[in-house]
C-alpha cells in the first residue's frame, strides 16, 4: 500500500490494515511524505502474514510521523523469511514539533519466534511489547471508542459510538457473498487524490 503524497488521518478516524496474506514484496505499507495522524485517530497494522519477509520493511514512513492525541499500532504480524530478520516498523526521523500520541508494537514474530527489528526515533517513546505481555488496549481496539480491553484475550468493550470487535467509528460491512467469484480489482494504481469523506471505504 503506497501513499505517494502526505497522508492525513484525523478526527476520530481509523485506518485498519489486517488479515492479509502476502508473498514476496519490498514494503507493505509506505508513506512517501509525512504521515499526519491527528485528534483521536488510529492506524492499525495487525494480524498480517508475510510468507516472504519484505526486503525493505513491513511499514516504512519515509519522512516523519506527526501524532496528535492519536495512536499507531503494529501488532500480531507474522513473517516467514528463509534468512535474516525483518524490519517491522521504520521511521527515519522524528517530528519537528512535540508529539503527544503513541506508537505501540506488540507480538510481531519471525518464524514463530520474537526478535523482529524496529527503527523508531526515541522522541516517539514507542512501547514495544512481547507476546507474553498483557494486552495493551491500543493494539487491538480503537482507543477513542473503547472503555476497556481484557488483559488476556484483548477483547474490547466499546463506549457509545464504537462498532464491532475493535470498537471502530463505523460499522464494517460483511464481505459480499460471491459464490466463489473474486470481485476484487487487482494490480492497479490509484494516481489521483482520493477523499474518503464520512462513512466507510472498502478496497481489496
Amino acid at each position: 500500500m503506497l501513499f505517494l503524497r502526505a497522508l492525513g488521518v484525523e478526527s476520530l478516524s481509523a485506518v485498519v490494515f489486517q488479515g492479509n496474506e502476502m508473498q514476496e514484496i519490498s514494503v507493505v505499507f509506505v508513506s512517501g511524505e509525512s504521515f499526519n495522524l491527528y485528534y483521536n485517530s488510529w492506524l492499525q497494522l495487525g494480524g498480517n502474514l508475510c510468507r516472504v519477509s519484505p526486503s525493505g520493511a513491513f511499514a516504512f514512513f519515509y519522512y516523519k510521523v506527526y501524532l496528535r492525541d492519536s495512536t499507531v499500532s503494529v501488532s500480531g504480524n507474522q513473517f516467514m523469511p528463509s534468512t535474516g530478520v525483518p524490519a517491522v516498523l521504520v521511521i527515519p526521523t522524528g517530528p519537528n514539533e512535540p508529539t503527544n500520541g503513541a506508537i505501540v508494537a506488540a507480538c510481531n514474530t519471525v518464524n514463530g519466534e520474537e526478535g523482529v527489528k524496529y527503527a523508531i526515533p526515541s522522541v516517539y517513546n514507542a512501547t514495544i511489547l512481547t507476546c507474553s505481555d498483557p494486552c495493551a488496549l491500543a493494539t487491538s481496539c480503537f482507543p477513542a471508542y473503547t472503555t476497556t480491553a481484557s488483559s488476556d484475550g484483548c477483547a474490547c468493550t466499546c463506549a457509545e459510538g464504537g462498532h464491532g470487535d475493535a470498537c471502530l467509528p463505523v460499522a464494517v460491512p460483511e464481505p459480499p457473498i460471491t459464490d466463489g467469484a473474486d470481485l476484487c480489482v487487482r494490480d492497479v494504481s490509484v494516481d489521483v487524490e482520493v477523499s474518503a469523506g464520512l462513512g466507510t471505504s472498502v478496497a481489496c
